[in-house]
């Protein structure tokens, strides 16, 4: 989605962010502060206002700059996937894996997972927009073969991405995130009749 992509982020800009994700994943969004980010970042408070308005700016900004690094990562390892099951190791991998990763470290993962506000909600929506365009895009050689189930590949892709982002929340462990990644993942080699 177009809404998502903004201006590429300054140096300051960035710092800002990469401080901002690691404070809110230490102690949620609701007990961080401007003057938490500020300190982290090395700037002062007026710096962070003037980047991002507020704190849902600074949300949507760190929501933003961890779905575009995970969609890069993504399309950089694809050239050298094979198969679709491949592909889709590669996308639970940077996109699931990790974020349960960063839940099992996060002070408030709830916060995390709510996304916080209205505005941090949306640009999650957003992120697993383009998340569902780029697996309809990995679908769309079994177009064919997906119909015969009554779905185009972004129905499907929808349905992938839904799952797997439950699925970070949903699994107890990493083993039970593995086990149930793998069932989704044969679910959909098996709807594509690409194994």
């Amino acid at each position: 989605m177009s809404s998502l992509r903004r201006i590429p982020l300054t140096e300051t800009e960035a710092r800002i962010v990469e401080a901002a994700i690691g404070i809110f994943i230490r102690y949620g969004a609701k007990k961080t502060t401007m003057a938490d980010i500020a300190e982290a970042a090395g700037v002062s408070r007026q710096t962070v206002y003037a980047s991002f308005g507020d704190k849902d700016g600074i949300i949507v900004a760190c929501i933003r700059h961890v779905s575009e690094a995970s969609l890069a990562a993504i399309r950089a390892r694809l050239g050298s996937c094979g198969t679709l099951g491949e592909r889709l190791d590669v996308y639970f991998g940077e996109t699931v894996v990790k974020s349960f990763e960063m839940l099992q470290e996060a002070g408030d993962p709830e916060d995390l997972i709510s996304g916080h506000n209205q505005a941090g909600k949306a640009a999650i929506r957003e992120a697993h927009a383009r998340q569902a365009a780029l697996i309809a895009e990995l679908l769309e050689p079994y177009a064919d073969t997906i119909a015969r189930s009554g779905q185009t590949p972004a129905q499907l892709a929808r349905f992938v991405v839904t799952v797997a982002m439950g699925l970070k929340y949903g699994a107890g462990d990493r083993s039970a995130l593995d086990e149930l990644l793998q069932s989704l993942r044969h679910s959909v080699i098996a709807l594509t009749d690409s194994g």
